[in-house]
């Protein structure tokens, strides 16, 4: 018995020090692989930050009254304006 115990301990040692070996080979993969995502995130995260300071540019008022006045725009008077009333709207506006 005393022998299948040491046969059976000598045995398990290599195995664990195999397994931990192959566990550290996989921590060390994921951990490259979490360190490219999250990479690729923070390029991600920039490319976004910039396409949002873009559209706040694009969408100011300064910038739409500068290329309304590039293209010789003229802000519409109230005798250029039509009002049209739909038979249903009113009812939801009683204060005017």
């Amino acid at each position: 018995m005393k022998r299948v115990a040491l046969f059976a301990l000598i045995l398990s040692i290599p195995l664990f020090l195999l397994a931990v070996a192959w566990q550290a080979g996989r921590f060390d993969a994921l951990a490259a692989e979490a360190r490219r995502l999250e990479s690729s995130q923070e390029s991600w995260v920039q490319e976004n930050r910039k396409l949002e300071a873009g559209i706040r540019v694009l969408s100011s008022r300064e910038r739409a009254a500068a290329l309304a006045e590039s293209l010789d725009f003229q802000k519409a008077g109230p005798e250029r304006r039509v009002r049209v009333l739909l038979p249903g709207a009113a009812k939801g506006r009683a204060g005017e």
